[in-house]
């Protein structure tokens, strides 16, 4: 394993475990990291990868096998940027989002909301029958409030031509 490789793994294992112990702490200050930490990991397996191609190329050894790995780590860092785009600029996260601004319990929790995390996760599933959609959304959000900060999960639900809304339990 190279030292570039040893470095990558390292800073994604840091990342990783500050994302968690910020939780634990609590201290409200780049929570985010948790999700950069597992992006890191993945691009330190990326790493070490390129370097058993090049170890195996230099023994005469196939590399097909690591190839496709490569292949497919590579499509994984370029289509979840790529989602998290699309879900943080769907209809439905801007009405989860209004939703938590408006949510007068959490905003006693956790002071007046500033912001949310730059990196939702989730699924947003929409189907159209007729012109009208439908749809459901499930969403993992930082809330970032002047108290402190509060992993959220929240589900949204869209009836047929109607609008979205946070599904009843």
């Amino acid at each position: 394993m190279s030292s570039r490789t040893k470095f990558i793994l390292f800073s994604g294992i840091l990342l990783l475990a500050y994302g968690i112990s910020s939780r634990l702490i609590p201290v409200y200050f780049f929570w985010e990291s948790r999700v950069l930490g597992w992006i890191v990991l993945i691009m330190a397996l990326l790493s070490y990868w390129f370097d058993l191609r090049k170890s195996r190329i230099q023994k005469g050894k196939k590399t097909i096998w690591v190839m496709i790995g490569i292949v497919v780590l590579i499509l994984f860092l370029v289509i979840a940027p790529v989602t998290m785009y699309l879900l943080k600029n769907s209809d439905a996260y801007q009405a989860a989002t209004d939703e938590l601004e408006n949510d007068k319990r959490l905003r006693e929790e956790i002071g007046t909301i500033q912001g949310f995390g730059l990196f939702p996760l989730g699924s947003v599933q929409i189907s159209s029958s007729n012109g009208e959609e439908s749809g459901h959304a499930s969403f993992q959000i930082i809330v970032m409030g002047g108290k402190k900060y509060k992993d959220v999960v929240i589900e949204m639900v869209k009836d047929r031509g109607g609008i979205w809304r946070v599904r009843d339990n």
